[in-house]
């Protein structure tokens, strides 16, 4: 697959929109998340929609299992071709919203934030590892219907093989450089991340704080490329 999702983490509309002017023509993903959702709402949306991008709203719906129906139905009817809930809501919530989604809409189930390192596991008291855990609530997930996972490169070669059922691997936590974290604990390259068994990866701030934003996508796809085509 291979695709790229460009996570649009900006403060203001203004600047979203000016970003997606300059980088219009591009068939990538926008993914939008709380803040310009709230400013926005469907009326940014369809904005997004207008300049040609495919739309991965990243709600990660996480509620009783009505609540979360309600909401995805919602999604599917203001054309948003990916919305994530979390694994978390367990197996009803997750089967309330894989009946809510249409036909158009793809859900994707986020396992453990990339921000999480092991302490986080001391902090809900799990008896799992991370991997451990990642892939007993992803497996979860695809059983109940869900259409991808949202996780770290570092699980993604084990989800594929443990998983038997078809499904699609997003990966956040992506940068250009392995020395670059931010506020991620587990990060990987875009070529790391594809042959590892991603289909869709998200990077943000290493297009938002380029000094060429349109050149650094294009040496994203261009990576991402090779790595699916097996090249350099």
């Amino acid at each position: 697959m291979g695709k790229l999702a460009f996570a649009l983490d900006v403060k203001g509309l203004e600047t979203a929109k000016n970003i997606l002017e300059e980088i219009k023509g591009y068939k990538i993903i926008i993914k939008v998340g709380y803040v310009l959702f709230i400013q926005g709402g469907v009326s940014f949306l369809e904005y997004i929609k207008s300049r040609g991008f495919e739309i991965f709203l990243d709600l990660k719906l996480h509620d009783i299992p009505n609540t979360v129906y309600n909401g995805v139905v919602s999604a599917s009817k203001i054309g948003v071709d990916y919305l994530t809930i979390h694994s978390l809501g367990g197996e009803e919530m997750l089967k309330r919203a894989v009946e809510g989604k249409g036909e158009n809409l793809k859900l994707l189930a986020v396992s453990i934030l990339t921000s999480h390192s092991e302490n986080y596991l001391d902090y809900i008291g799990s008896k799992y590892s991370l991997e451990e855990l990642t892939l007993k609530l992803s497996k979860t997930a695809v059983e109940c219907g869900v259409d991808g996972i949202v996780s770290s490169s570092y699980e993604v070669k084990k989800l594929k093989k443990e998983i038997d059922k078809d499904f699609i691997s997003v990966v956040p936590g992506i940068r250009l450089s392995r020395d670059s974290k931010d506020d991620q604990q587990r990060v990987a390259t875009p070529r790391e991340a594809i042959l590892n068994g991603a289909d869709i990866i998200v990077i943000g701030r290493p297009i938002l704080n380029s000094i060429d934003r349109k050149n650094t996508i294009e040496k994203i796809l261009k990576e991402i490329e090779e790595a699916v085509n097996g090249t350099n």
